[in-house]
């Protein structure tokens, strides 16, 4: 089964005109086991930002937060709405092309305010941390039919 290995996460704020902004850069490495190189597995890719709740010091509510537009891979079909939620391309599969690893790096700019995960009493800083899952994808099945048969039973 493929390992991550290296996840790494920067995130650096910049001024875009009148508002404050995140370019969010992921990376990461694919580590392919050898029964993957040779049966060419697949896998389901999803890169996405969590707010980092669980597990921290000082406890915080014990529940990872969704960052809004923080989904870096695959990339939003269109951004959401209020009204309507957004709706993820599908993803995209990868595989080992019998290679040993696969270098992934991706890049997204958002909000800085999406970023805000820890709202007030709760202090600052808020704790950001990138997720990455592979998801195998399984075999498909197959399904034939016989042509029909007419009978007269009974």
């Amino acid at each position: 089964m493929a390992t991550i290995s290296g996840l790494t996460l920067e995130v650096e704020v910049v001024n875009d005109g009148a508002d404050l902004v995140a370019n969010v850069t992921a990376a990461y490495r694919i580590n392919w086991s050898t029964s993957d190189q040779a049966s060419e597995q697949a896998y389901r890719e999803v890169c996405k930002l969590v707010g980092d709740d669980s597990g921290i010091n000082p406890a915080e509510d014990g529940v990872d937060d969704a960052i809004v537009n923080g989904q870096l891979f695959p990339q939003l079909l269109f951004p959401p709405f209020p009204a309507i939620p957004a709706i993820p391309v599908p993803s995209g599969t990868v595989s080992s092309n019998g290679q040993p690893f696969l270098d992934r790096v991706h890049t997204k700019t958002i909000n800085l305010s999406n970023l805000d995960e820890d709202q007030d009493p709760v202090p600052n800083p808020d704790e950001i941390r990138a997720a990455v899952t592979l998801t195998p994808v399984l075999p498909v099945a197959i399904t034939r039919e016989s042509a029909q048969v007419l009978l007269n039973v009974g």
